[in-house]
């Protein structure tokens, strides 16, 4: 099965449904926007504790690097890092809906 495929009408879901996901977690289901029946997710794309092991890595290692390394002010450094956070919120974007699946609901 493709990714983000309804297993019913093997149509595939639309992005805006998926986005969901992100925000309410993976413990719910959504609706096929062809076939109008509900789809959940096989597993979690990604571990739950990975992306939270990634999001505070994202930010405290640039954090340090550019307090104490560059020797900037707080504020500078959180200026700096913010793109590394947004680029990597943007890297586990993509590789979750790169690994949807979904199977029937139950």
């Amino acid at each position: 099965m493709k990714t983000r495929e309804c297993p019913y009408c093997h149509q595939i879901i639309s992005l805006k449904r998926c986005l969901k996901y992100i925000y309410r977690g993976t413990n719910y289901a959504t609706i096929c926007n062809h076939c109008n029946r509900s789809v959940k997710l096989e597993k979690e794309p990604i571990p739950f504790k990975y992306c939270v092991f990634v999001g505070f890595l994202s930010i405290y290692v640039p954090m340090q690097l550019f307090l104490y390394v560059c020797k900037m002010s707080f504020i500078q450094s959180l200026i700096y890092s913010l793109p590394i956070v947004v680029a990597c919120i943007l890297v586990v974007t993509f590789l979750t809906f790169r690994r949807i699946h979904f199977s029937g609901d139950m």
